[in-house]
Parts: structure tokens; C-alpha cells; sequence
């Protein structure tokens, strides 16, 4: 199962912390720095990469020559970058971020490896939530291995999204919760 860390700077900033004090962070198998406020993002990406695990995959958002650059194992594409899915050398893992058919159908053209949808449960700022029945559409919809995302805060929401058939999880305060 993927469970897929995605960063926030209020609780990412100092990884060193992060990792000492969140202790879900240590299950994540991939992590994503997202830091869509950032003056400095090249050296803040730079500061991210340092704690870069055999563990975890460590996943860069939209820029695909600072995440070759830095030696990131991925890149995640937001919503309105996803045709530089076809951009993105084969060698990196290739994530686009959905939230309806038509980008779920622009990440199958050009060619990523995951999806994520989102989003599933209720999460702040994010819209009404598309639920489980939605996560089933997409998964029927995708030719690729879909993550859910969105308000997933607890184990029994986990259990829910995986009894849909998706490849794991993503969030931002399931691992940052205690």
C-alpha cells in the first residue's frame, strides 16, 4: 500500500522535527515537497532532498528540472500542469494530481503513473467532497493506479478507500497527527 506524505510548511519546515515527532511520518513510503508559498523554493527543495531515504520515495511538485536536478525520485503535477506529463523523463515517478474526469482523462493521454483524486472525505479549502462512490468512478475511469486524497485523517477512512481498490493513501495531517 502507498502512503504518501504530502508536505506543508507550517509542519515540514524542519524535517529533522518532523521526523523525530511525527511518528506516521515514518510509515510514508512517499513524500512530497509542496511548498506553494515559497520565496526561496529551490533552496528550500534543496534543504528537503538532504533527508532523502532508501525508505521514501521523495517527490517533487511541478518542476521537473529542479526535481532532476536535486535528485528527486518523482515529480507530482498540480492540476493545471499535468500536460507536462509528457515532459517528464521515464526515469522519474510521474503523479498528477485529479479532481474530475476531464483531468483524469488529460493524466491517461499523457502518460503518469499515478493519479491522485481528491477530494475524498471533508478537508478545509478544498471543495465538497466526492466520497467513496466517486473514488470508485475514478479508479474505472484511470488507466493508472489511483491514490486517494482529501480528509483522510484516520484508520478506518484508510480501510474505506482501500476497499474501493485504489494503491494507497495520501495526506497532510494523517501524518502529522499524533
Amino acid at each position: 500500500m502507498i502512503k504518501y506524505a504530502i508536505s506543508d510548511p507550517k509542519f515540514y519546515s524542519n524535517l529533522d522535527y518532523a521526523f523525530n515527532n511525527f511518528i506516521r511520518l515514518k510509515e510514508a513510503n512517499m513524500l512530497l515537497f509542496r511548498d506553494k508559498n515559497s520565496n526561496n523554493y529551490d533552496k528550500t527543495a534543496q534543504e528537503f532532498i538532504k533527508f532523502k531515504s532508501h525508505n521514501i520515495k521523495f517527490l517533487l511538485q511541478n518542476d521537473i528540472d529542479l526535481a532532476c536536478k536535486l535528485g528527486f525520485d518523482g515529480i507530482h503535477f498540480s492540476s493545471n500542469f499535468i500536460h507536462l506529463l509528457k515532459e517528464t523523463p521515464p526515469n522519474l515517478i510521474k503523479i498528477a494530481s485529479t479532481h474530475n474526469i476531464k483531468e483524469i482523462e488529460l493524466a491517461n493521454q499523457y502518460g503518469a503513473d499515478f493519479i491522485t483524486f481528491s477530494p475524498i472525505f471533508a478537508t478545509p479549502n478544498k471543495g465538497k467532497p466526492k466520497g467513496l462512490e466517486g473514488l470508485k468512478e475514478a479508479i474505472k475511469i484511470s488507466k493508472f493506479k489511483v491514490i486517494a486524497l482529501g480528509g483522510i485523517i484516520s484508520a478506518e477512512q484508510i480501510c474505506a478507500v482501500m476497499k474501493c481498490g485504489v494503491a494507497g493513501f495520501a495526506s497532510i495531517r494523517y501524518f502529522t497527527l499524533d
